[in-house]
């Protein structure tokens, strides 16, 4: 049987390391599962993305004719001690989350060669990441408005025994239910591959292990915990603070470009006022009073739960704006997502637990000796950040960018095709009949899937691997109807049908 590339799709050797064509990686998942359903159910589609602890992928269940998503776990991660039970356990515990505002597991399951993979649901929309890109900074009102469902989800989260620790716009997923407006938006919570569970039977995780990204994370994140404590919701908590932060202003808090200077910032630097940041940003005193709440560094000063952030939201919501500010150049960028462990003793926590007052705010006792939280933070992240650590106390002169000015946004009627295909087929070109020009698409786009056009008539190509001949339709797309477009490579009255059992 032939062997397609994931992404280019150019029939190549299955024994090579990369596409040829497109540089893309081969894997040994990929040689073994892109041609034949994994677990006999799904149908790889696409490779979403691939990390350090494993790959994610886009399937098609087979049988139901519905798209997931597959999180792979590496066979090297899963044969770790213990990992066979945590991962049981995680699973379990994301089970008791049905909420709206969450991504739902749907199935979890262990390959032979020790590989253990989640299925979660697909969603199909955009990361709040890519729509501050695209807008720019949100409007107060709106920033609020996505802000309480994605509190209300990690409520939901929290009250389940899970921990997320990976709280980030990548994280938060923003789809329509039905009409293309923004009253019409969910934000979803998606990613718990590295979540914990929070109650006290759960194993440890090893001193010195930090997981997720360097801009969102919590001090807890980094070891800033008395002897005996443990990360709770309350580190999510500031994570998001950081998140709405940069809703508003366009970037987080604090910006840097090595890791140790973000561990710097999240141990002991206040974050600026956001019109600092950025001068464009709407006078909103009562919201920004609230992320500086979810911002402290003592987390017994934070909100107690995402519940009371989200209520607090709510209280204030009509009174703020509902314009947003410009867009600014960010002062750094972060140099790295990939998991980073700290050296530090079996069983010993590294770091102290430093607080800071937010503007206005007095000014807590701190637990232990400045000395010794100095000793220890330096052990930890070696002699190059003395010069870092001995200059936190003073204020990091941030230079002001320009105010940009907003372009002007021309709202555009745009009408939506809903198309399918049996089994399934990928979305290869689009063109416009009445002016002969080739519409951009999004690449591995695969059915079922919606596609928004101007008003028009349209040529669709789709081809499957498995097929010899592409297949090409028209369509007639309006601003009043959504339209629909069925492409069938096989009859379904004449597929074979998935034998569950009837038979034994």
């Amino acid at each position: 049987m032939a062997f397609f590339c994931i992404h280019c799709r150019s029939e190549i050797d299955p024994a090579y390391k990369a596409c040829p064509f497109c540089g893309e990686a081969v894997t040994d998942f990929l040689r073994r599962y892109l041609e034949q359903p994994l677990d006999g159910k799904y149908q790889v589609l696409a490779q979403l993305g691939v990390g350090g602890m494993g790959e994610v992928y886009k399937v098609l269940h087979i049988h139901l004719n519905a798209v997931r998503v597959i999180k792979l776990m590496r066979s090297a991660i899963a044969g770790e001690a213990g990992a066979h039970e945590r991962f049981l356990r995680e699973a379990r515990l994301a089970t008791k989350i049905q909420h709206p505002n969450v991504a739902a597991l749907f199935d979890f399951s262990t390959l032979d060669d020790g590989s253990r993979y989640m299925v979660w649901e697909f969603i199909e929309g955009t990361n709040l990441h890519e729509l501050i890109e695209s807008r720019g900074p949100l409007a107060p009102r709106y920033a609020a408005t996505l802000a309480i469902q994605a509190l209300r989800g990690l409520d939901a989260i929290h009250r389940a025994g899970i921990v997320h620790r990976d709280v980030s716009p990548e994280n938060l997923m923003i789809t329509r239910d039905t009409n293309d407006t923004d009253e019409d938006e969910r934000v979803k919570i998606i990613d718990l591959g590295i979540a914990k569970g929070s109650d006290a039977t759960e194993e440890k995780t090893k001193t010195g292990m930090f997981v997720g990204k360097w801009k969102y994370c919590s001090p807890e994140h980094l070891g800033m915990l008395e002897a005996g404590e443990r990360i709770d919701g309350r580190a999510d908590i500031y994570s998001f603070g950081i998140v709405l932060y940069e809703m508003l202003a366009g970037v987080p808090p604090f910006q840097a470009d090595t890791p140790h200077s973000y561990l710097m910032m999240h141990a002991s630097e206040r974050p600026k006022l956001m019109r600092e940041i950025n001068p464009t940003v709407p006078d909103a005193p009562e919201l920004e009073a609230l992320i500086f709440r979810a911002l402290e560094k003592d987390r017994g000063r934070r909100f107690r739960t995402a519940r009371e952030f989200a209520d607090e939201l709510e209280r204030i919501l009509p009174t703020l704006p509902e314009t947003g500010g410009a867009a600014q150049i960010p002062v750094a960028t972060e140099v790295t997502d990939e998991v980073t462990r700290l050296s530090a003793p079996e069983g010993e926590t590294v770091l102290t637990k430093p607080m800071l007052k937010v503007p206005d705010a007095p000014l807590p006792e701190p637990k232990r000796s400045p000395v010794a939280a100095i000793v220890i933070i330096l052990i930890v992240i070696g002699t190059g950040a003395v010069a870092v650590f001995n200059r936190h106390r003073e204020e990091p002169v941030v230079p002001k960018p320009k105010p940009v000015a907003a372009a002007a946004v021309v709202p555009i009627t745009r009408g939506r095709v809903a198309i399918t295909a049996f089994p399934w087929g990928e979305i290869t070109a689009v063109k416009n009949m009445e002016t002969g020009q080739s519409i951009d698409i999004a690449p591995n786009l695969f059915t079922p899937a919606p596609l928004e056009l101007a008003p028009g008539r349209y040529e669709i190509t789709l081809r499957n691997p498995q097929f010899p001949t592409a297949i090409t339709k028209t369509v007639d797309v309006t601003s009043e109807h959504d339209a629909t477009l069925d492409i069938q490579f096989r009859d379904p009255a004449s597929a074979p049908l998935p034998d569950f059992g009837a038979s034994q």
